[in-house]
C-alpha cells in the first residue's frame, strides 16, 4: 500500500519571467510503506524540487501530494501534520544544530508537537539510539561533535518526530568513507527496526545499489525510470547518456564481460561480486 503519492506534479521557477524553469512536469509516482528509495538525477534534474513537495515545503502548481490518500493542501492543519508525518533532513543538516546541547536540538521537533515531557524524553532516547549516539553526548553541544556524529545529531533530530517516511537529501555528502558507511548502517537499521519509508537522494551509485529497494530516475523535471535497483543498473547505457553512471561493482563486470568473462550485471555486493568472480575464472579454466 501506497503510503505517499504524487499525481500529475507540476511546478515552475520564475513563472512569467525570462527565466522561468519548469523543474517538474507532470510527475507521478508512489512510494510503499516500508520501501526504501533512491532518488538519483544529474544537478539540474528536479530530485529536489520533488523531495521538497513530499512534505508541503513546496507548493505544487498542479497536482496531487497524497499521505495516506489524502492531500496534504486540504487545509493547514493536513499540511502541517505532513511535516510532522514525513520528515525532511537537508543535505548537510548539521548546519541547522542550534540548540545548546545535543539532546535540546533532538527534542525540538517534539516539542512542537506538543507531546508530554515524558514522551519527548522517550522519543528523544529512542532516536539517538538508532542514530548511534552514545548517552553521554547528548548533554554536550552539538558543535563539540565530531563531522559524522552532528550529521546523525541532525537526522535524530527528524527521526524523534517519528515520521511514518523519512526523506534524506544527500545523507553521505561530505562525510569520510567511515562516517557514510555509519550513515548507511543508520539508514538500514532505522527502517528494519520503524517499518518507515525511507527517500533518500545520492550521488554514489553504490550507496542505492546496496541500500535501496528501489531507485527513482530523474531527468529534465520526468521520471525516466523507477523500479529495482537491479532492473536500474542494468540500464548502464542509458544512464550514461543522462551523465550517470553504475556501481563500481557493476562498472567492473561490464568491462570484463567485453573481455569474454561470462558474468552477472545485476551484482551490487563485494561478497557476491567475488564469488561470481571465482566461478567464472573456473568456468574460464576448464574450458
Amino acid at each position: 500500500m501506497a503510503i505517499l503519492e504524487v499525481k500529475n506534479l507540476t511546478h515552475t521557477y520564475s513563472e512569467g519571467s525570462p527565466f522561468r524553469i519548469d523543474a517538474l512536469k507532470g510527475v507521478s509516482a508512489s512510494f510503499e510503506k516500508g520501501e526504501i528509495i533512491a532518488v538519483i538525477g544529474h544537478t539540474g534534474s528536479g530530485k529536489s524540487t520533488l523531495l521538497m513537495h513530499l512534505n508541503g515545503l513546496l507548493k505544487p502548481n498542479s497536482g496531487e501530494v497524497l499521505y495516506e490518500g489524502k492531500n496534504i493542501w486540504e487545509s493547514k492543519i493536513s499540511v502541517k501534520n505532513a511535516r510532522f508525518n514525513v520528515g525532511f533532513c537537508f543535505q548537510y543538516p548539521e548546519h541547522q544544530l542550534f540548540e545548546s546541547t545535543v539532546e535540546k536540538d533532538i527534542a525540538f521537533g517534539p516539542k512542537n508537537m506538543n507531546l508530554s515531557q515524558e514522551e519527548i524524553k522517550a522519543r528523544v532516547k529512542e532516536a539517538a539510539e538508532y542514530a548511534g549516539l552514545k548517552p553521554e553526548l547528548l548533554q554536550k553541544s552539538p558543535f563539540d561533535l565530531s563531522g559524522g556524529e552532528k550529521r546523525r545529531a541532525a537526522i535524530a533530530g527528524v527521526m524523534a518526530m517519528k515520521p511514518g517516511v523519512l526523506i534524506l537529501d544527500e545523507p553521505t555528502a561530505g562525510l569520510d568513507p567511515k562516517g557514510k558507511t555509519e550513515i548507511i548502517q543508520l539508514i538500514k537499521n532505522y527502517n528494519r527496526h520503524t517499518g518507515s519509508t525511507i527517500i533518500f537522494v545520492t550521488h554514489s551509485m553504490d550507496d542505492a545499489a546496496l541500500v535501496a529497494d528501489k531507485v527513482l530516475v530523474m531527468s529534465g523535471g520526468e521520471i525516466v525510470m523507477y523500479d529495482t535497483a537491479k532492473r536500474v543498473f542494468s540500464h548502464n547505457k542509458e544512464l550514461e547518456e543522462l551523465a550517470l553512471s553504475v556501481p563500481e561493482i557493476t562498472n567492473l563486470f561490464i568491462k570484463l564481460n567485453k573481455k569474454g568473462f561470462d558474468l552477472p550485471l545485476n551484482v551490487f555486493d563485494v561478497n557476491i561480486a567475488k564469488d561470481a568472480l571465482l566461478i567464472a575464472l573456473r568456468r574460464r579454466a576448464n574450458d
